[in-house]
């Protein structure tokens, strides 16, 4: 009875907000130390706020209005680790084997996120293939993050 009691609350509770799901994956990727986006949970829009000591300007206006942590949520930050994993995994998909053996001395090397991408340049299809695979990744990742919000999203 307790889980039919829990079910009906997260329905009730869940909230229906149009929200882009490609606008909120460039958000998640662009996410880092200096750049946070947030999601309006009450328009579904998108808000960026980058580190006032690279801009040289604060924005305290939109400083305090992000305080209201029930309306806007921080989107999560990609960590390089699971950036890393979700490379190791391509890998896995990769049927050529000389490029299987490049992309895995890139993962091994110094700045392998930057000798992977490099790797990938002389692959045309499989450079598209990483960037579907990773893209879908992604819209996982956000689609699991808004679930555990209580937001179902709606297409804009």
């Amino acid at each position: 009875m307790g889980t039919t009691l829990l079910t009906l609350l997260e329905v009730w509770f869940t909230l229906k907000v149009s929200v882009s799901l490609d606008e909120s994956c460039n958000a998640y990727e662009m996410n880092s130390d200096e750049i946070s986006h947030y999601l309006d949970a009450n328009t579904g829009e998108i808000l960026m706020r980058i580190d006032p000591l690279l801009t040289g300007c604060k924005d305290e206006d939109l400083k305090e209005e992000l305080e209201d942590e029930e309306r806007y949520l921080e989107l999560p930050t990609i960590a390089p680790r699971d950036a890393y994993g979700l490379m190791v995994e391509f890998v896995e998909t990769v049927t050529s084997t000389e490029l299987q053996a490049r992309l895995n001395t890139a993962l091994n090397g110094r700045k392998p996120f930057r000798t992977f991408k490099d790797a990938l340049f002389d692959f045309p299809e499989d450079r598209e293939n990483w960037f579907r695979f990773e893209r879908e990744a992604h819209q996982q990742e956000i689609s699991k993050w808004l679930h555990d919000q209580h937001i179902t999203p709606e297409q804009r």
